[in-house]
């Protein structure tokens, strides 16, 4: 098929600029671009509805957003014959039942307001089409979008460990993978108004050096993979382990390191029935607990973190325990006990990383404290879901966290978008 457009822009004879120009040239190739999509549909439709037979009953109007604008085009109503539905062209050209714009616009959307508040996303999609969608049509979007990702982990999540089907990554087998774990709290719209918690994953199998001319040194994290959601525990980490079998297959590696910060749920995740990892708790962590207990004690502070990074831990939970026996105060004597608690369930944890020293030549990730996972809390959930003002549903929350961590993968999420493309209804047009 092809179609033809003359188009053609007008100039002063003097005084134009180069902004002139360009805004001419934009008004001009838009322009052309809306009058080509409606006569290639319209030379579609003619041939569709003589293919399909059936009683011809007049041409129906329908609103089309795209990245030209929003376009009206008209399309034959056909009944009886062999359409198979009431408008040939519809199905010939794979729009869906009530769909109102293109894939390209409803993954721009998802996109924008994965990265702003609702309002400024439907405005800059507004002004990259040229015409005015809403910030209610951006959202409905998201929620389409983030439910049917959900579901497709759902749906994987049942087949494995519900139905037992076997799933494995492709892939080489890796030296080590680590798996930084955290939450973080956001506040809530529901009638409790309880906070919600917001889990997050980070995975990766090394660090490399961002440039070698750089003043000061900086490391990336080397095939990084996020898994977010606000899942129970047990659903999270089986959630977040397919995640990591699908990039870096888990279970090839021939070592795995969990970090996280004294959690219960995340020591129960990384020496579970699937991670059956080495776990490490984060040294940061505790240090800032020992602080804030003996913010009036700075000596029996230096000596609790020199037992720390002596591997003395017997020493340290000793120390804590007779500091608790010589205290009178009611409330500081709690705040020992909190800790002395803290370090005995966490015990286990305390030299995870240096267990490995000796088997693992990628020293580099042998870390103890979560840097990697407390900058991505940052980046991927408090500078979009803490913003001033926000509270959050837990469906609203979930659906947009989906997208924004998928989006972090080029491939995960054209992926994604291709997998849509036939199956999608949209949002329509103010």
């Amino acid at each position: 098929m092809q179609v033809e457009y003359l188009v053609r822009i007008s100039l002063p004879d003097e005084g134009w600029d180069v902004n002139m120009l360009e805004e001419a040239c934009w008004k001009a190739g838009r322009e052309a671009g809306q009058k080509l999509f409606t006569l290639a549909l319209e030379q579609r439709d003619q041939e569709v509805v003589a293919l399909a037979g059936g009683e011809n009953k007049g041409k129906v109007p329908r609103w089309l957003t795209t990245r030209l604008g929003n376009i009206c085009f008209r399309r034959e109503k056909v009944h009886g014959g062999n359409a198979g539905g009431s408008y040939p062209l519809d199905k010939a050209i794979g729009l869906q039942l009530r769909q109102r714009a293109t894939q390209w616009v409803q993954m721009r959307g998802c996109e924008l307001a994965a990265w702003n508040t609702y309002r400024p996303a439907a405005e800059l999609l507004s002004a990259e089409i040229g015409d005015e969608v809403s910030h209610g049509a951006v959202w409905c979007e998201v929620q389409k979008s983030g439910k049917s990702l959900r579901r497709e982990e759902d749906q994987r999540r049942e087949s494995v460990f519900e139905y037992g089907e076997a799933f494995a990554g492709d892939g080489e087998e890796r030296e080590i993978v680590v798996t930084e774990m955290d939450a973080t709290m956001l506040h809530s719209q529901e009638k409790d108004r309880k906070k919600l918690t917001v889990k997050l994953g980070v995975m990766y199998s090394g660090k490399e050096l961002e440039s070698e001319t750089a003043k000061y040194k900086r490391y990336r994290l080397k095939e990084k993979t996020l898994y977010g959601g606000i899942e129970e525990p047990d659903e999270f980490g089986e959630k977040l382990y397919l995640k990591g079998e699908e990039k870096l297959c888990l279970s090839k590696a021939r070592h795995q390191l969990v970090l996280g910060d004294g959690d219960a749920w995340i020591k129960n995740i990384a020496q579970g029935p699937y991670f059956m990892a080495t776990y490490q708790l984060d040294w940061r962590h505790l240090m800032v607990k020992i602080h804030q207990t003996f913010s009036d004690q700075p000596k029996l502070v230096s000596e609790l973190i020199d037992y720390l990074y002596s591997g003395q831990d017997e020493k340290m939970l000793s120390t804590v325990k007779l500091a608790r026996l010589l205290c009178d105060d009611r409330d500081k004597n709690q705040k020992i006990a909190d800790l002395a608690t803290y370090i005995e369930s966490n015990r286990d944890g305390l030299y995870g990383s240096r267990s490995l020293r000796d088997s693992v030549e990628a020293k580099m990730v042998l870390v103890c404290s979560t840097g990697a996972m407390e900058k991505n809390i940052d980046t991927v959930i408090d500078r979009r879901f803490k913003r001033h003002g926000q509270s959050w549903t837990n469906e609203g929350v979930n659906n947009l966290l989906k997208l924004r961590t998928l989006w972090y993968n080029k491939s995960d999420w054209d992926a994604f978008w291709s997998r849509q493309q036939s199956c999608r209804v949209s949002f329509s047009p103010n």
